[in-house]
């Protein structure tokens, strides 16, 4: 594998991952991500509106990897995509909801639970069944846009500060929400070809994970993928 792919799997794959803390998480998940087919489900979070779990799902988006090489990465809307046959809570309920969006597959504060919601409802709208799950909030996608500025979406300008905000904004002036979200992550992916940058990337990721406001389900998985690119979490 060529050392760029490590470097942009490795970012994706948490955009980031996981502290020194989830180390011993290692030793009950024999998961390895370099090994055949893995697919990634990686959810855009804003916690912005009010509910027990992480946040709203704003954007998603499905890596895939073969033998630890990135084939293919897939843009899904969440808009109006919704679970064969789960009823969402009470709470949606009683705003008129009958069918379990993705959009709110995150409302429960069990994320295990929410990353199950989010996967089966995915699968049942285009097919791909994803293996791990990463959860990304608006401090993460700031801390990592900070590294990779100046950001330039074009047509409305750079990147500055909150990218919740400038998302918001460039939605009232027209923008699609998930056109935007996919020229950030494209920034950020572009940065790991900095290898001046990567180890700050990589630091930036852990701290953010001790944050939470990156979560992975199911830890150990990264943490394999820590171990077989030779990078010891011991030592990050």
């Amino acid at each position: 594998m060529e050392k760029k792919d490590y470097v942009i799997i490795f970012l994706f794959l948490a955009i980031v991952g996981l502290s020194i803390l989830a180390f011993q998480a290692y030793a009950s998940s024999s998961y390895d991500v370099t090994k055949g087919e893995t697919k990634i489900l990686l959810l855009a979070v804003d916690p912005g509106e009010p509910r027990p779990g992480p946040g709203a799902v704003d954007m998603a988006f499905v890596l895939t990897m073969n033998e630890g090489d990135i084939t293919n990465v897939l843009s899904v809307y969440p808009f109006q995509m919704a679970h064969p046959t789960a009823t969402p809570p009470p709470e949606l309920r009683s705003m008129g909801l009958d069918k379990h969006l993705l959009h709110d597959a995150l409302w429960d504060a069990d994320v295990e639970k929410g990353a199950k919601l989010a996967q089966e409802i995915v699968e049942a709208n285009t097919g791909e069944k994803t293996d791990i799950v990463v959860m990304m909030k608006p401090e993460a996608v700031d801390s990592f846009l900070n590294i990779a500025g100046p950001v330039i979406i074009p047509g409305y300008g750079e990147v500055s500060g909150n990218s919740l905000t400038f998302l918001r904004e460039a939605q009232s002036a027209g923008a699609s929400r998930g056109a935007v979200l996919e020229a950030l992550m494209k920034a950020v992916a572009s940065t790991a070809n900095d290898e001046s940058k990567y180890l700050t990337l990589v630091h930036v990721g852990i701290t953010q994970y001790a944050q939470g406001n990156i979560i992975v389900v199911p830890q150990g998985a990264f943490i394999q993928f820590l171990i077989s690119t030779g990078l010891d979490p011991k030592n990050i």
